[in-house]
């Protein structure tokens, strides 16, 4: 078998023996103008007639739309979040795996591939769809859950999912509590009310400082919600702020990136001089300002000689 490129988006969410071969392969195999067929995502004994069809990038946006149950918060999609499909689709010109998309109301809504339809949007390459009249809420909400097997929604994303489930279930007459939403999405009561916390109470403004949402999972939405409860005054004179930060634009990780952004958010007041210990022994003491991210080395004299003192010269001069 072929080894899997990146560009490769492949996704089997209903393993369904179509002619003898699985879905995921039956929709590799289309090609632009193919009319094939599909078992409804929702109920496997209807059937979906679909057209490949390609989508110019400079019609993406205006033709297409992603449709509301996907749990992907759109504005929230950038280079970082697409990086690791961006770089094949590039190389390719298009998506190998067509997205699936719901032709309704003149639109093609996007049922699976929001991620696709952003990558191409950068690269400015070729949109391959297969497109069905045939689809229907159901089919929508199925395939918006088996989307997030490839690379799942963050927490903050769960979160407004779960809140919308929340709100449909309070309109049937129903609580909308945490266990009830938790036996609809088969995860812990628990998971669905860190998720939905995050949600309701850390702004969609916060979650674009990071690289990508995936990027401020539970522990540190926990931080950022005990910032926020704790005085949101300073909260947001933190975030405006924020951009003047060294940190902000320093060649680092993205993971060390937010770490370093939790912690600045999350550290004001009387916690804003405090440091963490890096090292400490009886000779050597290294600390980080937990605001700044400073670093500040104390040394006993009685081990700094000459040598020593000439290659930490060393070391420091590289770091400009």
């Amino acid at each position: 078998m072929a080894k899997k490129r990146k560009n490769d988006t492949r996704l089997d969410p209903f393993a369904t023996p179509v002619e003898g071969s699985s879905l995921d392969d039956l929709l590799d195999q289309a090609k632009i103008g193919d009319v094939i067929t599909m078992p409804a995502p929702s109920d496997p004994l209807r059937t979906i007639t679909l057209t490949c069809q390609v989508i110019k990038p400079a019609d993406i946006e205006k033709i297409t739309q992603v449709y509301g149950q996907n749990r992907r918060e759109q504005t929230l999609l950038n280079e970082k979040s697409v990086a690791d499909i961006l770089p094949a689709i590039k190389h390719d010109k298009r998506n190998l795996h067509p997205a699936l998309c719901w032709q309704k109301e003149g639109q093609q809504w996007v049922l699976s591939g929001s991620r696709r339809r952003k990558a191409c949007m950068l690269a400015e390459a070729d949109y391959v769809v297969l497109s069905s009249a045939d689809f229907n809420d159901a089919d929508a909400k199925a395939l918006a859950i088996s989307s997030d097997q490839y690379i799942a929604p963050s927490l903050w994303e769960l979160g407004q999912a779960y809140n919308a489930t929340k709100r449909s279930l309070i309109t049937q007459g129903l609580k909308g509590s945490y266990r009830e939403i938790a036996n609809i999405e088969g995860i812990s009561h628990t998971a669905v009310a860190d998720a939905i916390k995050a949600y309701e109470i850390i702004p969609k403004h916060v979650l674009s400082l990071y690289p990508t949402p995936n990027h401020l999972g539970r522990e540190a939405a926990k931080k950022l919600i005990s910032a926020i409860k704790e005085n949101q005054t300073a909260f947001d004179k933190q975030i405006a702020t924020f951009n003047e930060q060294l940190f902000v634009n320093d060649e680092q990780s993205d993971e060390k990136r937010a770490i370093l952004i939790t912690q600045f958010l999350t550290t004001f007041g009387d916690k804003a001089n405090r440091s963490e210990a890096l090292l400490e022994n009886k000779y050597v003491k290294l600390q980080r300002n937990i605001k700044s991210g400073d670093v500040t080395i104390k040394i006993d004299n009685k081990v700094l000689t000459d040598k020593r003192l000439e290659q930490l010269q060393k070391l420091l001069a590289a770091y400009n």
